[in-house]
């Protein structure tokens, strides 16, 4: 099979490889967006959409006086279209830029949709993006992805992922004055980690800082707990009405305290248990862990054993 050069991310590598251990024609593109391409709009402000779907991390629109501006667009560069194009014709306006929340394969696969704008993200993403320019994508790793991104096999084939054309170190903001987004790098769930707010409506688009009903995914060799606690606490005193979470339906900011107490619980659970020197394979099921504030029902993946396994060597 012929390999695909993209873009991915050497955290979902190492995860992908430990999950392995143990085109549609023309004339049916418009059928195929109705049936295939399926995306759930919440309208989550009077200027800001949030798009819902199967295929990655949620995407969302802010219309702003001098265009729409995105955030993420999932692993499906023709959904990601489907939803730009929805949204150019909602607020009857041009897209001025998209705007990526990290650089999880998750989150922009589907860029290729948004090749003729500017193209924002966090500069301590760069390094994430250049070293995955390397990656062969041949029918094994496509397959390993594919078992933990169910739509990723039928994604890849059209994917065109390229870098960000503008690196934002700390801060930015677009728009008119008065009436701005602004970006925010924080790290926490990775470093490169960010959020965009827009104030005049109060809605935050969080990216994974906030993944509702499912359980959390804290993994990453660059995953700061305490960043990731500090930026929700901050977020806890801001003026937010509503929240976009990477992963999951719109929340309110009531949403993050659970959040931040499961994480300083787990730190405090694992520190007592490194003290008695407890081993991993013990560690990731010890009745003392907390339990998460995503509830009962939803299914554990694979993935979770070593995010608490990753954190435990940390401390």
């Amino acid at each position: 099979m012929k390999t695909t050069n993209l873009f991915g991310l050497k955290a979902f590598s190492i995860l992908i490889i430990c999950i392995s251990l143990s085109v549609i024609g023309a004339n049916a593109q418009d059928n195929a967006d109705l049936k295939i391409y399926d995306i759930k709009y919440f309208d989550v402000s009077k200027s800001a959409v949030m798009g819902k779907h199967d295929y990655g991390a949620n995407i969302a629109c802010f219309a702003l006086d001098d265009g729409l501006y995105f955030i993420d667009t999932g692993l499906n560069t023709e959904l990601a279209a489907k939803f730009r194009k929805e949204m150019e014709k909602k607020f009857n306006k041009k897209t001025a830029a998209l705007i990526l929340t990290h650089a999880h394969i998750d989150h922009f696969l589907g860029m290729g949709a948004f090749s003729d704008v500017k193209v924002v993200a966090a500069s301590s993403s760069k390094v994430r993006f250049d070293q995955m320019l390397k990656i062969e994508f041949n029918e094994q790793r496509i397959e390993a992805f594919t078992r933990v991104f169910p739509k990723f096999k039928e994604s890849i084939g059209t994917a065109k992922p390229f870098l960000p054309t503008v690196w934002v170190d700390k801060e930015m903001t677009f728009g008119p004055q008065g009436n701005q987004l602004i970006f925010v790098n924080t790290g926490g769930h990775s470093s490169c980690s960010s959020y965009i707010y827009y104030a005049t409506e109060g809605v935050l688009a969080a990216g994974d800082l906030v993944q509702v009903d499912q359980y959390v995914y804290f993994g990453e060799p660059d995953t700061d707990l305490q960043k990731w606690i500090d930026t929700l606490k901050e977020w806890h005193a801001m003026k937010i009405n509503k929240i976009c979470p990477g992963h999951g339906k719109v929340v309110d900011k009531g949403y993050l305290p659970p959040i931040w107490e499961y994480f300083e619980n787990m730190i405090a659970a694992l520190k007592k248990l490194k003290e008695k020197k407890m081993p991993i394979t013990e560690v990731v099921s010890h009745p003392d862990l907390p339990k998460g504030y995503w509830g009962d029902i939803v299914p554990k993946p694979r993935w979770y054993d070593m995010c608490i396994a990753s954190l435990y060597k940390k401390l």
